[in-house]
């Protein structure tokens, strides 16, 4: 029997280079894997205008398409989770299984510092136009995103820094009650950047699904620790 595909969707600021190990695996299980790298990363093009979550499902769709594609197991990270959650409410006819990890499906920062973080980024563009300040732009807003930790926020690309202030503002609660696909959320413990009360409440929210909790290991252990997460991921697969 021809085994259903995976198709993976990484983070906000990487590749899919970073996911070669786990797609690696993958393969050597027998299965076909697919791991595109979203506009604006890795080797694809950078986008010419701000994108909005829907121009990213977008391409997630086109690219299914075009490597026909009809169903797939879909690996979210991080943001590529954001994107799975739509895909899943809006097309979940694509999706064979649905498997999160470290996706922020509900706001992992309270509102208020989301609404700092984007005061702070027009605040800075309004300082470092002027004449005198703007030789520093670069470098004094790499800093004041860092102390503000919001560092993932940063980026040189100004079409990717007002894409990001786009994929946060945007609310995705609403649709996690309408998803129909069997989902599964692999959670590492010690993530600090969405916390594990985060994953309980997705869970919560999503209609049957399963939250698996792994200990020792944090936000990125999904391509850190290929091992450990496809230990956990094998028995997902099976069932």
């Amino acid at each position: 029997m021809k085994k259903i595909p995976f198709v993976i969707l990484h983070g906000w600021n990487l590749n899919s280079k970073k996911f070669t190990s786990l797609s690696n695996s993958l393969s050597k299980m027998g299965y076909r894997v697919y791991c595109p790298d979203l506009p604006g990363f890795g080797k694809s093009n950078k986008p010419e205008k701000s994108f909005k979550l829907d121009d990213y499902l977008f391409f997630v769709v086109n690219f299914l398409k075009q490597n026909n594609i009809n169903k797939a197991n879909f690996i979210c990270h991080s943001f590529g989770g954001r994107i799975g959650i739509k895909l899943a409410v809006i097309n979940p006819e694509k999706i064979n299984k649905l498997i999160l990890t470290g996706v922020p499906g509900i706001p992992p920062v309270p509102r208020e510092k989301v609404i700092f973080f984007l005061l702070l980024a027009k605040l800075g563009k309004l300082i470092f136009s002027l004449p005198f300040l703007s030789v520093f732009k670069n470098i004094s807003q790499k800093v004041l995103y860092k102390l503000a930790g919001a560092s993932d926020f940063y980026h040189t690309d100004q079409h990717l820094r007002e894409t990001f202030q786009n994929v946060v503002s945007e609310k995705l609660t609403f649709l996690l009650a309408k998803i129909t696909v069997p989902t599964f959320l692999i959670w590492g413990r010690q993530d600090s950047l969405v916390p594990i009360s985060i994953a309980k409440k997705m869970k919560r929210l999503i209609p049957k699904s399963c939250l698996i909790i792994v200990n020792g290991v944090g936000h990125a252990f999904v391509y850190e620790n290929t091992d450990i997460f496809i230990k956990y991921l094998r028995p997902v697969i099976n069932k």
